[in-house]
């Protein structure tokens, strides 16, 4: 199987001190009705994987890239569908404007940080695809169902503890 590119936008509101996660369409030919981040394939004309998730962000959520601030790139993660994902970790005031692109996207919600990184909302599953067993993680919060690839990235989020690296940066002095 042919590895295709991706890149994904880990945006974290200021505001709600939350994490943005969309579902996708339930209608779309990949992944339909899926939890996951802002994000998409990498095309031609994007310049580098941060361009292709701030592409997508715009496309799926109208919300621009001049509104958002690029923290850093987070471990890539691969998926059973042949995807090398690359996340990228970023914040916002406020999401507010947006404009959901439902052709893409069902519904947009918040996911708090202290319910992200409380471990017991984690769990290790296992599930079957062409005859074989895998394992992966899920994030089960409320009524949101997470898996795999999203829930590892939000995994990786807590571990590597990405939400004190934003705050050791908001409390720089700024550079003149």
């Amino acid at each position: 199987m042919e590895n295709k590119i991706a890149a994904v936008i880990v945006l974290f509101e200021e505001k709600s001190k939350s994490l943005l996660l969309t579902i996708r369409n339930p209608f779309l030919r990949s992944h339909p009705g899926e939890i996951c981040f802002p994000g998409g394939g990498w095309q031609e004309d994007d310049r580098s994987l941060q361009d292709t998730g701030l592409r997508e962000l715009h496309e799926e959520l109208g919300i621009t890239a001049d509104r958002v601030r690029l923290i850093c790139p987070m471990e890539k993660e691969h998926t059973l569908t042949g995807y090398i994902i690359h996340p990228w970790f970023a914040s916002v005031n406020s999401i507010e404007p947006f404009t959901l692109n439902a052709a893409e996207v069902s519904e947009l919600f918040m996911l708090p940080i202290d319910q992200i990184c409380i471990q017991a909302n984690y769990q290790e599953i296992e599930f079957k695809r062409g005859g074989l067993t895998f394992k992966t993680i899920r994030f089960l919060h409320e009524s949101k169902f997470v898996w795999g690839a999203t829930a590892r990235i939000m995994h990786q989020f807590c571990e590597n503890n990405y939400f004190s690296l934003l705050e050791r940066l908001n409390k720089a002095p700024a550079s003149k």
